[in-house]
């Protein structure tokens, strides 16, 4: 580096043989005669004693008058003069270098000592300017200290760190290497410093020798042994002791080590040497600032390094360590747990490292416990955090793919097979379906494993627009040669349909009858994405067919546990009446409500939609059609039974019952020929009779009058019904009692037996005093009869609904209510009596004593006569 480096400078000492004291003799600038002397008297090592090697070399820092930092190289040496006491005079040579020229130029304190020691000789020279002292490239301090730097970490930097550590403590005394030369000694120290950040030269002070004794300044020097409070470390110990150190200073020699074990040793020295904004290595942060330089090689390590030992660290700065490109296995370990036990849901910054086994692992192991633990939002955010930072392509996607397939197949292992599957069930279904190509080893375990593909599948129809999503899932899943799927062979013709709109050409009534188990998941599909129409034709339907008829419920009104009773239990959104009619009959095949019809005959009819004739007309045609194969004849009375029995069905909440659909269905079946209209006559008969919460409308009753018509025995059902209609309107008033009886009268003449004119009177007596209304329409039921066929038949009569009250006394509180008011009632009519009694028995007593006194009298007057 040309022309080199300008220090001033000031020699030290004082005129041979004269008895005055030392003094600068000579300094360039002369008029800073005075700074210099006091910042050597500062510096001052002490004073050799005989037989000392010389020179002794100090560095410590100075300032210009102008506050200027310099760094100051203080050469203590013998001469050949003696003083008036014949003792040796000593000489110090003080040269003073800008720290800005020093840190620009990279030298350390051996290349300023060796360059000063050369320049020394002139500088006592009359007239001498300013020292000007050349360096070249081999001077620089990473060139000078180079043979004591290995690459990996061995003994030597071992002791190096350990002294850097130290030193950042307090004062650090180095012993050993008896009989080195000054400069050797002090490459040692500069090597010590090296360690530091090159800025701390800018405060810390070194020296190769002091004397024994001596109070000195220095933070760094040789010696023999160190003061109490000083730390003392012998050169080339191979264990240096650590124990002392403050947790700052040993958390600077951990990192420290530890990137010299990343990097090398060059490396780290390089970076710690390109920091060279001064520090005050006496300042109470020193220690944080210091590492804080360290840490900047790598964030990574040095956030892993604050965890191990247990500091709290921000997630912003956690992330920031990971979004390093390189990172050791050990600390990226330490990051990716930190990470992992993290609140937030981004997992973003992993993606990059999941490449990484350890990484793949924690993270495949924290998606385990999620799901698991039902925590399918954490779980949800993480993959899709995760998946989002990587390609979406295969190879992309591969390391997540990879994870994802292993927690596939450790739950299967760890967990009971025939348990619902986390990740099929409750995390897929909540992610965006995978690309096509993309995620193939999750791909290959959901085709491998009979069961979960079918889970995700039925986990898909509860989510919003589950035609869609089912759509895309079906793409990726049956991407590719080899489409088998086990144990759900239909999924491959879902997709078919779903992208076709029409069945299948591999979908027939051998297929069905092969796979009775896939066509029934393939109907439920069908149905939840909005395709029965498409699917529920003839011959798939005949195949189905088949299959209920041999799992039919073996107990009437008891569904069969299978796969068809599960599809069946969903309500199709939309479809014909041709399929609507298909559809229930296999509905009343499994004991179910025939939940087609009510979807699309009996649905309300918007404005000028036209009367439901035809779609009636069109799904009884279709219902015929379905029952007349042979296998299915010996049901069809059954199923059309059952099938009555649903659609005449009254809701219980709204007392709302059949509509016109269901009315115009029922006239229809009347009109067929075989048992229809029994069939009819069963069905509105127990709408009539045990729907009492029905509230017909004059609709109604004009088409049960209809019924009633060509059906004679459904009279008496019409006349109880009639019944129940006025008891509904009636309150407990001697006249609403009446009214109530004379219309029992007429329905039980009618030819209503007495239960069902008592299961009438039960739930209006219910309504108010229970006890008074029953006695109250007893008697007027009592004088009905007896107004037509006299006393005797009338009492009957009455018993007779009394022995029904009875019947039912163990389900309803009325009989005992009757029984409880009649026996009050009576007792009281009992005790008005005996009260009348009484008042005719004083009455005769008072009658008998007026005839004794009349008789009296008359006597009394037949003897007056005499």
């Amino acid at each position: 580096m040309e022309p080199g480096l300008i220090a001033e400078w000031a020699v030290w000492g004082k005129e041979p043989g004269t008895n005055g004291g030392y003094q600068v003799l000579a300094a360039h600038p002369p008029d800073r005669s005075a700074d210099f002397n006091s910042a050597i008297h500062h510096w001052s090592p002490g004073t050799p004693t005989r037989g000392e090697q010389l020179p002794w070399i100090t560095i410590g820092s100075t300032t210009q008058p102008d506050g200027t930092p310099t760094i100051g190289v203080f050469l203590l040496d013998t001469t050949d003069a003696l003083d008036h006491a014949n003792r040796p005079i000593y000489r110090i040579t003080h040269l003073a270098f800008r720290y800005d020229d020093v840190h620009a130029a990279g030298l350390g304190w051996r290349a300023l000592a060796g360059a000063a020691l050369d320049a020394a000789p002139q500088l006592a020279e009359p007239g001498a300017g300013p020292a000007v002292l050349p360096f070249c490239n081999g001077d620089q301090l990473l060139t000078r200290i180079g043979h004591l730097v290995t690459p990996r970490v061995s003994d030597g930097p071992l002791w190096l760190a350990a002294a850097a550590a130290h030193l950042l403590d307090g004062t650090l005394v180095v012993t050993g290497a008896r009989g080195w030369q000054p400069l050797e000694l002090l490459l040692v120290l500069d090597t010590v410093a090296a360690l530091l950040p090159f800025g701390m030269r800018a405060t810390v002070s070194a020296a190769t020798c002091t004397s024994s004794g001596s109070d000195v300044p220095m933070r760094l020097y040789w010696g023999n042994t160190a003061d109490p409070g000083q730390t003392c470390l012998a050169w080339g110990q191979k264990e240096p002791d650590l124990d002392a150190l403050s947790p700052e200073a040993r958390s600077y020699h951990d990192l420290l080590i530890r990137s010299w074990t990343e990097y090398g040793g060059e490396r780290v020295l390089q970076h710690l040497a390109d920091a060279r904004a001064p520090l005050d290595i006496a300042d109470p942060s020193a220690h944080v600032r210091a590492r804080e330089v360290l840490a900047a090689l790598n964030p990574a390590l040095a956030v892993a390094q604050e965890l191990r030992e247990g500091h709290e660290v921000t997630s912003e700065r956690i992330d920031l360590a990971l979004s390093e490109q390189e990172i050791d296995a050990d600390s990226l370990s330490v990051l990716t747990t930190r990470k992992l036990e993290d609140p937030s849901f981004d997992l973003a910054v992993l993606a990059s490292h999941m490449a990484d086994p350890d990484t793949a692992d924690q993270y495949r192991t924290k998606l385990i416990n999620d799901l698991l633990d039902n925590n399918t939002d954490v779980a949800r955010g993480n993959f899709e955090s995760m998946r989002a930072a990587l390609r979406d392509t295969r190879e992309g996607l591969h390391p997540l793919d990879g994870a994802l397939a292993c927690v596939i197949e450790d739950i299967r292992a760890d967990h009971v097979q025939n348990t619902s599957d986390p990740v099929v069930e409750r995390l897929l279904p909540v992610v965006a379906p995978f690309t096509p190509g993309t995620m193939t080893l999750t791909q290959a375990q959901l085709r491998a494993v009979p069961g979960l593909a079918g889970r995700l599948v039925q986990a898909l129809y509860e989510r919003a627009d589950p035609a869609a999503r089912l759509h895309a899932w079906l793409e990726w899943l049956c991407e590719g040669p080899g489409q088998e799927i086990a144990g759900h062979p239909e999924l491959p013709l879902l997709l078919d349909l779903l992208n076709s709109g029409t069945v299948p050409s591999g979908v027939h009534r051998k297929w069905a009858a092969k796979h009775p188990e896939g066509a029934a998941r393939l109907l439920e599909a069908a149905v939840v994405c909005g395709r029965a129409d498409h699917l529920l034709q003839p011959d798939f339907f005949h195949g189905l067919l088949d299959t209920a008829l041999r799992t039919r419920p073996s107990t009437t009104g008891q569904a069969a546990r299978t796969p068809l009773t599960r599809t069946l239990t969903r309500r199709p959104a939309t479809v014909r009446p041709e399929t609507a009619a298909r559809w229930d009959v296999l509905c009343a095949l499994h004991g179910l409500p025939p939940s087609g019809f009510t979807t699309a005959v009996e649905t309300v009819p918007g404005p000028g939609t036209p009367h439901p004739a035809g779609r009636v007309d069109t799904y009884l045609t279709t219902l015929y059609a379905a029952l007349d194969p042979r296998p299915v004849r010996p049901d069809a009375p059954s199923i059309v039974q059952h099938l009555l029995a649903g659609v005449l069905a009254v809701d219980p909440d709204s007392g709302e019952g059949p509509g016109p659909a269901a009315r115009l269905l029922t006239s229809r079946i009347l009109d067929g020929s075989g048992p229809s209209a029994q069939i009819v006559a069963d069905a509105v008969q127990r709408l009539a009779t045990e729907a009492p919460h029905w509230n017909e409308t004059r609709e109604d009753r004009e088409w049960l009058q209809r019924i009633a018509e060509r059906v004679p025995e459904l009279r008496s059902a019409l006349a109880l019904r009639e019944v129940y209609g006025v008891a509904s309107q009636l309150s407990g008033t001697p006249q609403d009692c009446e009214t109530l009886a004379a219309q029992a009268y007429a329905a039980r003449r009618s030819g209503v037996e007495s239960n069902g004119i008592c299961a009438a009177v039960e739930a209006w007596a219910l309504r108010g005093r229970t006890g008074e209304r029953v006695l109250r329409f007893l008697d007027a039921y009592l004088m009905q009869w007896a107004h037509y066929v006299g006393d005797g038949h009338a009492l009957e009569e009455r018993e007779d609904v009394e022995r029904a009250l009875a019947r039912n006394g163990h389900d309803s509180p009325v009989l005992r209510h009757y029984c409880d008011h009649a026996i009050r009632e009576l007792n009281n009519r009992k005790s008005a009596t005996s009260r009348e009694i009484q008042q005719l028995q004083e009455k005769k007593r008072r009658f008998e004593q007026e005839i004794e006194r009349l008789r009296r009298l008359a006597t009394s007057a037949g003897r007056t006569r005499i």
